[in-house]
Formats: C-alpha cells, structure tokens, sequence
C-alpha cells in the first residue's frame, strides 16, 4: 500500500517533478549557458501549489488496489501539463504574478532588461514563456512516458493524457472567446461558460488525474468511467471555487490580487450573475471594469461590490453544494480500498472548500 499522506505524496511527486527537469536539462545543454535562462524560470513555475491534481492521481491508483510507484511519474506529468497551462494562461490573461510571484513572461521580461538586450522587452518576455511553456509540455511528455511505456496499462493511461491535454488547450480557447462577446451578450453565455470549466479546468484538475490514477492500477473501464463521472463536477464545483477567490480571496494566501479576474476580463459564472440580476449600477460598475488592464483600485473595488451585492456570491455557493455534494455521495458509494477512499473524499472536500 502506497502512504498517501499529502507529505509522503507531495515529497515523492516532487522528485519526480525535479527528475523531469534534470532530464530536460540534459537535451538542452547544447544552448550552453543559454539553457538557465529557459530552466531559471520552468523550475520557478513548477514549484509551489498544493499537488491536489497530483494527489487524486496518486489517490485513485490506490483505491483501485494500484501500488506501482511508476504513478508518480504520471503525477509529476500532469503537474508538468499544469505548470504549461498556468506559464500560456498567464502570458494570455497579462497576469504578472502566480503564486504570490512573478510571472514566467514577467522573469523573462526582467531579464532582457537586466542584460541590457535589444529589442522590446514585453515581447521577448511574452515569447520566451510560450516557448517554456511548450518545453513544459514536453516535459510532460518525457514523464509520462517513462510512467506509462513499460506498463501494461501504460497505453490506456497515455491515451487518457492526450484527451486531457486536447481538451484543456481547446478550453484555453472558448474561454479567450467567450472574453471577446460583447458585455451585452452576457445573458446567453451561462451553457458557453460551464463548457468552458468542464474543458478547461474539470478535465485537468479532476476527471483525467482521476482516471489515469485507475487506469494504472488496471481498472476496469466501468471503473474508469466512473472516475470521471464523479471528477466533471468535482472540477468545475473546483473552478467555481477558483473564481469566488479570483474576486474576493486574501491576496496573501491566493499569491494573486482580488479582483484579478475583473481586470483581466473573465467572463465567470460570478459576472454572468451580477449582469443578469444587477440593476443598471451594477451593469455600469462591471462594464467600467471588466477587462480594463490599468484600472484603477477604486474603480476594480466598486465592481467587486456591486457584484457581490447581487449575490453572485451566494448563488455559487450553493451552485458549489450542488455539484459537489452528490459526486461526493457517488465516490463514498463505490467498492474501493477504503483508506484510499476515504482521502479522496477528503480530497473532494478539499477542493471545493479551499481558501488557495
């Protein structure tokens, strides 16, 4: 039986995280000196978080009777696919930190500056994070692949990566295009927005870390499914979590500002609501805001008030109930190893309950 303490897992996910790197560093050593510009800022990204995704993966494995410690290099391969969304996200959204931080594109920038080279600094800033999120892609790639390849449900487990991986990336784009809809198509947008946190967030944060955790320990495909039946809305119940901090968390525990998200012009579930049940102030406090890079604080705090006061709060708190409460209902009723069972739904609980 695998310790599926979150101090046993996140340690030994972590090595294999910095495996991972320390071979990637070995292909690009031809770049000579060049290369610590690329890994500086890759191993800074891939530091940090909570490893939940890592830890479902590692979790499922055991519940289904799995106890091959291969499944950390899948874990260390899905945190790698993480640390790629988050490096393009942010680059896209114009964030300048992450997790309390700066920004890949924003290190980049701040070396091109520092080494007094040519050119526009956001730009090659901007550039250089896309190229080391691909590497993180890549990276991914190596670990799985090292996971997977000898196993006997390796090719199951590698197939589940992919659709995870095309999933999410094709999310990254119906969330950019439901941020180019006019304010005033706001109302019809709820179905574009919950396809967006089922593509985007649901499939990497819960439903293929689950799945690919089950499929390694040989589960069935009944079994498989089931886990990631239970994990779509554990994941968007996680993403719904995400953006009530996105507008109202501590930015000392989150790593990023309150109201990031208004300012970055995120059309969430929490803004659909205040549009359509906010009065013309409210609608006029959002509209000031919502995608405005250099607004100012007062401004970013009036629309964080007027969307609280039309209880986008309270209607994705109980939209967060509703979803995860009957996954979790469904997870506690499978026939599973029952210590591992009972820390996913500590897990399940944890995710959408958290405060970071």
């Amino acid at each position: 039986m695998l310790d599926l303490s979150p101090t046993a897992v996140v340690a030994r996910v972590d090595e294999s995280i910095v495996a991972a790197l320390d071979a990637a560093s070995d292909s690009i050593a031809p770049l000579g000196a060049h290369a610590d510009d690329l890994l500086g800022p890759l191993a800074a990204a891939s530091r940090g978080g909570k490893r939940l995704r890592a830890q479902l993966l590692v979790t499922a494995h055991a519940a289904h009777g799995g106890s091959d410690v291969a499944v950390f290099g899948a874990a260390a391969a899905v945190e790698w696919f993480q640390t790629a969304a988050l490096i393009h996200d942010d680059v896209l959204d114009g964030s300048d930190t992450r997790r309390g931080a700066p920004a890949a594109h924003r290190r980049f920038e701040a070396l091109h500056r520092d080494r007094g080279l040519d050119g526009d600094a956001v730009a090659f800033g901007s550039a250089s994070a896309i190229l080391a999120g691909d590497i993180a892609l890549m990276i991914a790639q190596r670990a799985l692949a090292y996971a997977c390849a000898p196993h006997r449900d390796g090719a199951r487990a590698m197939t589940l990566f992919a659709e995870m991986a095309e999933l999410c990336t094709a999310g990254q784009y119906l969330d950019m295009r439901i941020a180019a809809e006019p304010l005033d198509a706001l109302d019809g947008l709820e179905d574009q927005i919950l396809a967006t946190m089922r593509s985007k967030t649901a499939s990497y944060s819960c439903e293929h870390p689950l799945a690919i955790g089950a499929a390694l320990a040989g589960a069935t495909d009944a079994q498989v499914q089931a886990m990631r039946e239970i994990g779509v809305p554990l994941g968007i119940a996680f993403q719904l979590r995400d953006d009530v901090l996105g507008l109202v968390g501590d930015p000392a525990v989150t790593g990023k500002p309150a109201g990031d998200d208004v300012r970055e012009g995120k059309r969430t579930l929490l803004v659909q609501h205040a549009w359509t049940h906010g009065d013309d102030a409210t609608r006029d406090a959002v509209r000031a805001a919502l995608g405005v890079e250099d607004i100012d604080a007062a401004a970013l705090a009036r629309a964080v008030d007027a969307i609280t006061a039309s209880g986008a709060l309270e209607a994705a708190e109980s939209r967060i109930d509703a979803l995860a409460r009957p996954a979790l209902d469904a997870l506690a009723a499978l026939e599973l190893e029952a210590t591992a069972r009972d820390r996913l739904l500590e897990l399940g609980r944890r995710l959408t309950a958290r405060d970071a």
